[in-house]
């Protein structure tokens, strides 16, 4: 499932290389929790 969102991630994922917070918002039911999970899944490593 890809969305505009998740390219927009990706451009502040480069941009701001973690140096501030995150907050998704919007209308219920669209989404917001997992296209955050994927977005980490995909572009971020775990340690376990």
């Amino acid at each position: 499932m890809m969305r505009r969102i998740y390219d927009m991630l990706l451009e502040r994922k480069r941009r701001d290389a973690g140096r501030s917070a995150l907050l998704i918002d919007g209308v219920r039911r669209v989404s917001k929790s997992y296209i955050a999970e994927e977005f980490a899944k995909c572009e971020y490593k775990s340690d376990s």
